[in-house]
Protein backbone atom coordinates (compact mmCIF):
# COMPACT_ATOMS: atom_id res chain seq x y z
CA UNK A 1 0.00 0.00 0.00
CA UNK A 2 2.57 2.34 0.88
CA UNK A 3 5.04 2.11 -2.12
CA UNK A 4 1.52 2.72 -4.74
CA UNK A 5 1.36 5.64 -2.54
CA UNK A 6 4.86 6.43 -2.95
CA UNK A 7 4.58 5.64 -6.48
CA UNK A 8 1.82 8.56 -7.10
CA UNK A 9 3.48 10.71 -5.49
CA UNK A 10 6.93 9.83 -7.70
CA UNK A 11 4.84 10.46 -10.84
CA UNK A 12 2.99 13.51 -9.37
CA UNK A 13 6.35 14.98 -8.64
CA UNK A 14 7.42 14.51 -12.69
CA UNK A 15 4.69 15.59 -13.77
CA UNK A 16 5.16 19.20 -11.98
CA UNK A 17 8.52 19.13 -13.07
CA UNK A 18 8.27 18.24 -16.42
CA UNK A 19 4.72 20.85 -15.86
CA UNK A 20 7.28 23.63 -15.37
CA UNK A 21 10.25 23.53 -17.02
CA UNK A 22 8.25 22.64 -20.21
CA UNK A 23 7.65 26.41 -21.03
CA UNK A 24 11.73 27.01 -20.31
CA UNK A 25 11.92 24.39 -22.82
CA UNK A 26 9.84 25.75 -25.41
CA UNK A 27 11.20 29.06 -25.40
CA UNK A 28 14.96 27.98 -25.49
CA UNK A 29 14.33 27.40 -29.41
CA UNK A 30 12.76 31.06 -29.67
CA UNK A 31 14.88 33.66 -31.49
CA UNK A 32 15.47 36.36 -29.59
CA UNK A 33 13.39 39.08 -30.91
CA UNK A 34 15.67 42.31 -32.77
CA UNK A 35 16.09 45.66 -31.10
CA UNK A 36 13.34 47.91 -32.25
CA UNK A 37 14.48 50.81 -34.17
CA UNK A 38 13.54 53.34 -31.29
CA UNK A 39 15.50 51.61 -28.59
CA UNK A 40 17.23 54.78 -27.47
CA UNK A 41 21.29 54.89 -26.32
CA UNK A 42 21.83 54.76 -22.15
CA UNK A 43 20.82 57.49 -20.46
CA UNK A 44 18.94 59.11 -23.26
CA UNK A 45 15.55 60.63 -22.11
CA UNK A 46 15.14 62.66 -25.75
CA UNK A 47 15.88 59.71 -27.24
CA UNK A 48 13.23 57.75 -25.33
CA UNK A 49 10.57 60.42 -25.47
CA UNK A 50 11.01 60.59 -29.29
CA UNK A 51 11.18 56.69 -29.64
CA UNK A 52 7.43 56.41 -27.30
CA UNK A 53 6.29 59.42 -29.55
CA UNK A 54 7.24 57.21 -32.68
CA UNK A 55 5.58 54.26 -31.55
CA UNK A 56 2.53 56.03 -30.31
CA UNK A 57 2.05 57.71 -33.44
CA UNK A 58 2.52 54.69 -35.68
CA UNK A 59 -0.50 52.50 -33.23
CA UNK A 60 -2.60 55.80 -33.74
CA UNK A 61 -2.04 55.48 -37.43
CA UNK A 62 -2.96 52.16 -37.39
CA UNK A 63 -6.41 52.77 -35.50
CA UNK A 64 -7.50 55.52 -37.75
CA UNK A 65 -6.47 53.30 -41.04
CA UNK A 66 -8.56 50.81 -39.27
CA UNK A 67 -11.95 53.11 -38.34
CA UNK A 68 -11.66 54.71 -41.75
CA UNK A 69 -11.60 51.17 -43.73
CA UNK A 70 -14.06 49.57 -41.28
CA UNK A 71 -16.73 53.10 -41.77
CA UNK A 72 -15.86 52.66 -45.60
CA UNK A 73 -16.87 49.11 -46.14
CA UNK A 74 -19.97 49.81 -44.08
CA UNK A 75 -20.88 52.66 -46.49
CA UNK A 76 -19.86 50.30 -49.66
CA UNK A 77 -22.38 47.53 -48.32
CA UNK A 78 -25.12 50.23 -47.73
CA UNK A 79 -24.57 51.97 -50.79
CA UNK A 80 -24.71 48.55 -52.92
CA UNK A 81 -27.75 47.30 -50.90
CA UNK A 82 -29.87 50.82 -51.79
CA UNK A 83 -28.86 49.88 -55.42
CA UNK A 84 -30.04 46.65 -55.37
CA UNK A 85 -33.42 47.36 -53.28
CA UNK A 86 -34.20 50.34 -55.27
CA UNK A 87 -34.54 52.34 -52.06
CA UNK A 88 -32.46 55.53 -52.31
CA UNK A 89 -31.96 58.41 -54.78
CA UNK A 90 -29.10 58.10 -57.41
CA UNK A 91 -27.76 61.03 -55.47
CA UNK A 92 -27.86 59.96 -52.50
CA UNK A 93 -26.36 56.59 -53.12
CA UNK A 94 -23.66 57.96 -55.15
CA UNK A 95 -22.83 60.89 -52.09
CA UNK A 96 -22.40 57.69 -49.98
CA UNK A 97 -20.71 55.38 -52.37
CA UNK A 98 -17.87 58.20 -53.22
CA UNK A 99 -17.25 59.31 -49.32
CA UNK A 100 -16.90 55.46 -48.81
CA UNK A 101 -14.77 54.80 -51.22
CA UNK A 102 -12.68 57.62 -50.52
CA UNK A 103 -12.59 56.24 -46.68
CA UNK A 104 -11.44 53.23 -47.90
CA UNK A 105 -8.61 54.69 -50.06
CA UNK A 106 -7.35 57.33 -47.10
CA UNK A 107 -8.06 54.20 -44.89
CA UNK A 108 -5.74 51.56 -46.56
CA UNK A 109 -3.44 54.40 -47.64
CA UNK A 110 -2.87 55.11 -43.76
CA UNK A 111 -2.65 51.40 -42.61
CA UNK A 112 -0.11 50.85 -45.54
CA UNK A 113 2.32 53.62 -44.27
CA UNK A 114 1.88 52.24 -40.58
CA UNK A 115 2.63 48.82 -41.77
CA UNK A 116 5.43 49.95 -43.95
CA UNK A 117 7.05 51.72 -40.84
CA UNK A 118 6.46 48.34 -38.37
Amino acid sequence: MLSRFGNRWTSLAALAAAYVAAPRLALAAVPAPPTPSTTPGSNDAIAWFEGVFEDASEVGILVVGVVLFVIGAIGMIWAVTQVLTNKGTVGDVAKIGLASAAGIAFGTYALTQATGVI
